[in-house]
């Protein structure tokens, strides 16, 4: 009897090691199809990133939802304006998605969201700018499947606002389908933590 049970604790013992060498398999599998890293180059996100931070990033997909205010990865890669850009990659903050409308007066985005009619006023609070007027643009009406999107640093970014007179913007809008990847909340929350952990 002692011999059966003894047998059957080393069965137990090792499905369980089996179990979860297999679990650990399966989750960093998990991991790293959704989840990769991203290391800021520049000064466009100013006051929220610094240039050399390392990032965790969530790949996009067609099921991903992109919400205004995420912090997003577009893959400029295609494009030949951006030949120039250190990276094939550019961070920024996604202001307004397909069918919105957008507008900056006296430093102040105003946004008409899709299916309304009004302007409202965005809150900020990440922004950054040393004169508010200097970077005014007229209104953006985004187009379908667009994206327009900006760097916190309002004074040092290339972004959406090609119409711009110093030539520091991009030539278009870009697409939904060239946002790579979005940095979620909690890991810009726990940003120090998890650079340590997967970098």
């Amino acid at each position: 009897m002692a011999k059966s049970e003894s047998k059957l604790g080393s069965i137990i013992f090792y499905v369980c090691i089996v179990l979860m060498f297999v679990g650990v398999l399966v989750f960093r599998n998990y991991w790293r199809e959704t989840y990769g890293g991203v290391v800021v180059s520049g000064h466009s996100m100013d006051q929220t990133l610094y240039d050399g931070e390392k990032l965790l990033m969530k790949y996009t997909d067609e099921e991903t939802k992109l919400e205004r205010g995420d912090i997003i990865v577009v893959d400029v890669s295609g494009y030949e304006e951006c030949a120039t850009v250190s990276s094939d990659y550019l961070i920024k903050r996604l202001i307004a998605v397909e069918g919105d409308k957008v507008r900056c007066t006296d430093g102040q985005i105003e946004i008409c969201y899709a299916g309304e009619t009004e302007y409202q006023l965005l809150n900020e609070p990440y922004a950054y700018y040393v004169n508010a007027s200097a970077y005014d643009f007229e209104e953006y009406i985004v187009g379908e499947g667009e994206v327009f999107f900006l760097g916190d640093n309002r004074n040092n970014s290339c972004d959406s606002r090609y119409n711009q007179p110093n030539g520091s913007h991009l030539a278009d809008l870009y697409k939904a389908t060239d946002v790579y990847g979005v940095v979620p909340k909690w890991a810009l929350k726990h940003q120090k933590i998890l650079s340590k952990i997967f970098f």
